[in-house]
């Protein structure tokens, strides 16, 4: 066995045991949690004889960028602000265009960005040996 197969087979059986071991944490979540009280927000506390539980209950909010223009006027400006902020974000398509064809532009934008490499992805997939016909 070749150095990538070898180390691509010690990828693999380490992802299918992470995925085993995920699936497992998930499983005891949920059990946990049937075992708690159950709330819309906050943070229930209950203490066994040798653990104390929390857990934390909450809604993932997003914001329909269409709907909130158009109601925008509607709602005092003070009060729309309290509730909601811009966010600026990047559009890395734009952004790649910039950089390839309007490189003063990409210049004055790119003082206001931080660019941290990412975490390299690995995708492995078994190969069939072939045999060749004797």
């Amino acid at each position: 066995m070749n150095p990538i197969d070898e180390a691509a087979a010690v990828y693999e059986l380490a992802k299918m045991q992470h995925e085993r071991t995920a699936e497992a944490l998930s499983d005891a979540h949920t059990a946990l949690v049937a075992l708690m009280p159950k709330q819309d927000e906050g943070t229930v506390k209950l203490q066994g004889d040798s653990y104390r539980v929390a857990i934390e209950y909450g809604f993932n909010r997003t914001v329909d960028a269409a709907a909130l223009a158009a109601i925008k006027d509607s709602v005092p400006v003070a009060l729309f602000e309290q509730a909601i902020t811009y966010k600026p974000s990047i559009t890395l398509a734009g952004l790649r265009y910039l950089q390839g064809n309007e490189p003063d532009a990409y210049a004055a934008l790119a003082q206001a960005i931080t660019a941290r490499p990412a975490k390299p992805s690995v995708k492995i997939e078994a190969v069939e040996q072939m045999q060749e016909a004797a």
